[in-house]
């Protein structure tokens, strides 16, 4: 594997923890830069917080871009949560597929990115927050699922995700993490990881949850490290890095999606408010809040997918506690 160095996200990060612990370069000295005047950058002390321990440690370190992305591809391909083992994956993800199964499914930045028809005889239609202008190279937010409550002659299951993406030519390709609900097996909030790059294993589901009634924290990052295979990725669940690999891209479109399915002909039943909130994220070398000053600075700034007329809500807003949209969705 031969590496090129990126110089924009790693690079910038460091510098920006160098200053919480007292090493402070000129670029802090100087102030925002006119490149960062309208962001609304991060702090480096939410940035530690919110990073995975080892990154934190190769930083304090002063590891190169090329080093820290090396660190990544050495981890496992796929790690589960405590309590959780591979043969836990195996016999349930089969199952929890079945619910995307027959559907033309795809990330790939375009408002339709959600196909509707299914071979299947059910129906998929999502409500959340999308960004589409294939510049970001990941997010860390935090999640909160509610109840997601399924039924098996309404809402049958449920996906509250994140996906990073981008077509290449006419090849999809994303990345994502999410929980999922389904109806046969209610009150357990499944963590799954999705790679359609990695054929034969893009689905993995890392961990059963009974508690929905709290915040988690997830994170997708790309580095922009280039190796043969392409730029290595990390997904993290609470700070736990639960898989890696590579995509064939640095930066891509983004959203946080709440996905409903029902049986077709057929209705959903209610669904409890689910957010995602607290957002933030990798833009332009930076770690930036997604909220109003993000979008004053894209092309197209956050969109908003609902469907009215099956009752699938959504609606995203800047809580005046937060420094970065909260996406509520609900069906009723």
């Amino acid at each position: 594997m031969s590496g090129k160095i990126g110089m924009r996200i790693f690079s910038m990060l460091l510098a920006m923890l160098l200053v919480s612990v007292g090493v402070v370069p000129a670029m802090a000295m100087d102030g925002k830069t006119s490149e960062t005047a309208n962001l609304d950058i991060v702090d480096p002390a939410m940035l530690k917080e919110r990073t995975p321990s080892f990154i934190n440690e190769l930083r304090s370190k002063g590891c190169s871009e090329e080093e820290i992305a090396e660190a990544i591809v050495n981890l496992p391909r796929v790690s589960y949560i405590s309590g959780w083992t591979e043969e836990d994956n195996k016999r349930i993800s089969p199952l929890l597929q079945q619910g995307r199964e027959g559907i033309n499914y795809s990330m790939h930045g375009e408002a339709n990115i959600m196909a509707e028809n299914r071979d299947s005889g059910e129906d998929l239609i999502p409500s959340g927050m999308f960004l589409f202008d294939t510049v970001f190279s990941g997010v860390n937010g935090r999640v909160y699922p509610g109840p997601m409550e399924c039924s098996s002659g309404g809402t049958k299951y449920q996906y509250l995700t994140t996906h990073l993406g981008k077509k290449i030519g006419s090849t999809d390709n994303w990345i994502e993490i999410g929980v999922e609900t389904v109806y046969w097996n209610p009150g357990h909030y499944y963590i799954f990881t999705y790679d359609n790059n990695d054929v034969g294993n893009e689905w993995v589901t890392h961990y059963d949850l009974t508690d929905g009634s709290r915040d988690y924290n997830f994170e997708i990052y790309v580095s922009d490290v280039e190796y043969q295979e392409g730029y290595p990725y990390m997904i993290s669940w609470e700070g736990q890095v639960v898989r890696t690999g590579f995509v064939p891209f640095a930066e891509g479109d983004l959203n946080e999606v709440h996905e409903y399915i029902r049986d077709d002909p057929g209705s959903f039943s209610d669904v409890s408010t689910s957010y995602v909130w607290d957002s933030y994220v990798y833009y332009n070398g930076y770690g930036v809040w997604w909220n109003e000053q993000l979008d004053a600075q894209l092309a197209n700034p956050t969109y908003l997918a609902q469907n009215e007329t099956e009752g699938v809500y959504g609606d995203f807003y800047k809580p005046w506690w937060s420094n970065a949209y909260r996406i509520d969705t609900w069906i009723t």
